[in-house]
């Protein structure tokens, strides 16, 4: 009697976590992804944030143009960014400079969790000046390397110190 008692739950329990696994394998979290405004002009930049994430480490937010940036790093600008999920939820940027409408998804694994559409305006629709309007940005600016910028502030300091240097000597030539 008590080898079939013991056979019973045995079955039962093989069969309760055989089909709770199955449940626990196709389980995706419930993922929100908004936009800080759904509707913006070009160049304007939008925070996209993820929230729900708390069983992921990093996830992918991937657009289908403009660029999306890290907000702690923002020079990382691209189709996709990497973010560490924080607390459950993580944010990039995201800016345009064409007109349009634009996903925003989240990944994870190769995964899509969740997505949001963002749509860009025209700026000053239709109204040019004397060369005509484009509704895109003009590119501008540009990268300066790291070691042009340690360059000038060497030669800014040597030219400081030779300054300080003639100045003593005419100090010292004076006095005699």
């Amino acid at each position: 009697m008590f080898k079939k008692i013991l056979s019973v739950v045995g079955i039962a329990a093989a069969i309760t976590l055989g089909t709770s696994a199955a449940a626990i394998a196709s389980y995706t979290p419930q993922v929100e992804v908004v936009a800080e405004d759904s509707t913006v002009a070009p160049g304007e930049p939008v925070v996209i944030t993820a929230n729900g994430l708390e069983a992921y480490e990093t996830v992918t937010f991937s657009s289908t143009g403009g660029t999306l940036a890290s907000i702690v790093l923002a020079s990382s600008g691209g189709a996709s960014v990497d973010k560490a999920v924080v607390e459950g939820s993580a944010s990039a940027t995201f800016t345009a400079t064409a007109p349009g409408n634009y996903t925003i998804s989240v990944l994870a694994d190769g995964e899509v969790l969740g997505s949001t559409t963002v749509t860009v305006t025209a700026a000053g629709s239709g109204a040019g000046g004397a060369g005509g309007s484009s509704s895109e940005l003009p590119a501008t600016g540009g990268t300066v390397p790291a070691a042009a910028i340690w360059v000038g502030i060497g030669a800014l300091g040597l030219g400081g110190i030779a300054v300080a240097a003639a100045a003593a000597r005419r100090r010292a030539a004076a006095k005699h």
